[in-house]
C-alpha cells in the first residue's frame, strides 16, 4: 500500500524510537535524511556462527549506563562514510523499528558512537515515503507512543 502524503506522520529532529527484538525501548535518536543509513551504538563486536548461521553480537550500553548483549542475524557488511569523510566497513543487521504508531523493518549499521550525542541515527532510507521531517522540532511521535 502506497501512503499518500496526507498519511505520513510528521518526526521532528529527535525522537524516541524502539526496536522491540532488541528489547530497546524509548530509545533517543536523532533524525538525520543527511545519513542514508541507519546507525546503532554497538561496542565488542563480534562474529558468531549458529547452525550454519552467522550472527553479530554487540555490547550495547544504554544512556543510563545499563550494558546488555545483543545478538541479530549478520546481513552484510558496507563501507560507509561518516559525517567527517571517514570510510568505515561496519556490520548490518534487519530489525524491527516502531516509531509513534508506525512499525516497519529496518536495515542498521552498527559503530561506537559513543562520541556521538545519540545512541541511534535513522538514516533516509528508513524515513523515505513513511514520514515527513519537521527540524524546527522534536519529539512529536511521543503522544502517540502513549496511545
Amino acid at each position: 500500500m502506497k501512503l499518500e502524503k496526507n498519511d505520513l506522520e510528521f518526526v521532528g529532529w529527535r525522537e524516541s524510537v524502539s526496536l522491540p527484538a532488541f528489547k530497546l525501548l524509548d530509545l533517543k535518536a536523532k533524525i538525520d535524511t543527511g545519513a542514508k543509513t541507519s546507525a546503532l551504538h554497538a561496542e565488542n563486536i563480534e562474529y558468531v556462527t549458529v547452525n550454519g548461521r552467522k550472527y553479530v553480537r554487540f555490547l550495547f550500553e544504554s544512556e543510563d549506563g545499563k550494558k546488555k548483549y545483543i545478538k541479530s542475524r549478520f546481513l552484510e557488511e558496507r563501507e560507509i562514510k561518516s559525517s567527517t569523510g571517514q570510510k568505515t566497513i561496519r556490520p548490518v543487521v534487519k530489525t524491527k523499528i516502531r516509531m509513534g504508531s508506525s512499525e516497519f523493518e529496518i536495515e542498521i549499521t552498527l559503530i561506537n558512537r559513543d562520541l556521538m550525542g545519540f545512541k541511534m541515527l535513522i538514516g533516509r532510507e528508513a524515513l523515505n515515503g513513511r514520514f515527513i521531517i519537521n527540524p524546527a522540532r522534536s519529539n512529536l511521535l511521543k503522544n502517540k507512543l502513549e496511545k
